[in-house]
Parts: C-alpha cells; structure tokens; sequence
C-alpha cells in the first residue's frame, strides 16, 4: 500500500451503503453487474480516459473512488497503465467488495493488472484527505458520484489532490431533478415508498432516494435480489456547474458523445450523461480541512 495513504473504515460512513458488507449480497450483486448495461458503461469511462489522458504527461497515476467488484473494465486506460508504468488505486470502504475485484481479475486475461492496481479500503473522502497534494491525475467515479452526500467536501478534496490539469471522470445517473420511478437495473423509492410507474417526483439538490436492485438487469417484472438496495443523492446541475467554478475546475456535463471525439466512440450509441471536471488552477481561499 502507498505510505502516503492513511485508510479509513469508520461505521459512521456505511449508512445506505448495508447492502456491500454482506457477502452473499455483495456476491450476487457482482454477479448482476455483469450486464450488458454495465459494460457499455464501463466502454463509454474507457473512451473518455484515453482520450483525456493522451496528453498527461506520464506515469499516470489514477484513483477509481468507490471502485467496487471489477476491474475487468477499461481495457484501453488499463493497457495504457501497464505500458507506461501508470498506476491506479482501487478504492472501495467494502473489504468484500474488494476482494471480489481481486477475484475478477485472478484470470491470465487480467491478472497483469495486479502490477498498475493496489487495492485500498477506504471511503472516498478519507482516501483523498490522505493523498498527498497534487497526487492525482485521474479520479474515476462510475456509479459512485451519487453516494456522497456532501458534494462541497468532494469538491474540496478533489481541488487540492488533483494535479493541475489533472481530471475527475464521473457517470451521471440523471441531470434531471425528475425521479422515474425505475431504470434498467433497479426501483427507485422516494421517501422509502414505491410510486406508480406512469409518474416522477421531483427532486431538490441534497434530496435522497432508495434504489432497490431487480435481480435480472432489465427485468422490472422478475421480482428484487434481496435485500440489495441503497441509498442516493440527488445534486443538480446548477450546484456541480456552481461548485466546479468555485474550486477552479473547467465544466462539462452531458451525453458523453458530445464530448468524445467521434472517431473515439467506436459505433457505440448509448445515452449516457457523465461529469468531467478539469483542474485549471490553483484555489487559495479552498483546502482540505
């Protein structure tokens, strides 16, 4: 592990967040993960990590926040880690979920990965607060940016850690403050109550919400994987585009094809809003607290 890290695992930080300390959840949840959705996902974060690190001067190093079950994704960024000495922190506050991202890539497929990842348990707050100034040139949150609570925090870690130019990549559930009351993969629960397919709540910035995972990817119908579910917060746009110009980082939020290059997307045509943030300079007023 890197010394300049100092991990943080207090139970305080697990609230909405049950459903990835229990191993046989964890497990199948994983296993639902392996879904067509996910790996466009993940396809679409790939593209958008070799195009925005083309011009990094390397090694890179580079922090998935809340990584999760696999890193068996990014085959284009991770190629590009072992090939020039970058490395990636792989940060998750679950034990279990971490060592089923070390099972994930125990394969001869993957299994040079372990040489660019060093797999740290941690929440993301912590682990940033623990980095050393200007450490980082990517952050990737891909489907995490929605668990933190206090978007300030974030920010304000991420605007002392990032070094310049550095970037934060983050899928984007929604930018629309109206809450559908499911997606592909799971129900969404205003208040902890369900609501009728036909409608939306509305949600404010801070505003939370359940999401209750379906146990097939698709399948609204097929019943929930037990007790899989967890808690998000809505942050609207104005408050990202507000904080970003607060701590200093440029500001896109969008469909991903709008910002990758079109001869980068591959054919792929999946809707997809990310956030890419870009440290542009130095914030004297702001630090780590």
């Amino acid at each position: 592990m890197n010394p300049e890290i100092k991990p943080q695992n207090s139970s305080s930080n697990h609230k909405g967040l049950e459903m990835y300390f229990s191993p046989e959840i964890a497990e199948k949840f994983a296993e639902l993960e392996q879904n067509e959705k996910n790996f466009k996902v993940a396809r679409i974060v790939d593209a958008i990590l070799v195009q925005e690190t083309a011009d990094i001067k390397v090694p890179i190093y580079s922090a998935e926040l809340g990584g999760g079950a696999h890193p068996d994704r990014y085959d284009g960024f991770f190629s590009k880690l072992l090939s020039e000495h970058g490395h990636m922190d792989w940060v998750d506050i679950s034990p279990l979920m971490l060592e089923l991202a070390k099972k994930y890539i125990s394969n001869e497929k993957y299994e040079n990965r372990k040489d660019a990842i060093t797999f740290i348990k941690s929440d993301i707050l912590g682990y940033l607060r623990g980095l050393e100034n200007e450490k980082l040139n990517i952050a990737v949150m891909k489907y995490t940016i929605d668990h933190i609570n206090d978007l300030d925090a974030l920010f304000e870690a991420l605007s002392a850690k990032l070094a310049q130019g550095g970037k934060l990549i983050a899928t984007i559930g929604s930018t629309s403050p109206e809450l559908r009351s499911y997606s592909t993969n799971a129900r969404f629960l205003y208040n902890g109550e369900q609501f009728p397919d036909n409608e939306t709540r509305t949600l404010k910035d801070g505003d939370n919400f359940t999401a209750k995972f379906f146990k097939v990817s698709g399948d609204p119908d097929g019943g929930y994987l037990e007790g899989a579910e967890t808690l998000k917060y809505f942050h609207s746009t104005e408050k990202i585009k507000q904080l970003a110009g607060s701590f200093g980082f440029d500001f896109f939020l969008g469909d991903w094809k709008d910002f990758v290059a079109q001869e980068n997307q591959k054919n792929e045509t999946m809707d997809q809003d990310v956030l890419v943030l870009t440290k542009s300079k130095r914030i004297r007023d702001h630090g780590p607290k």
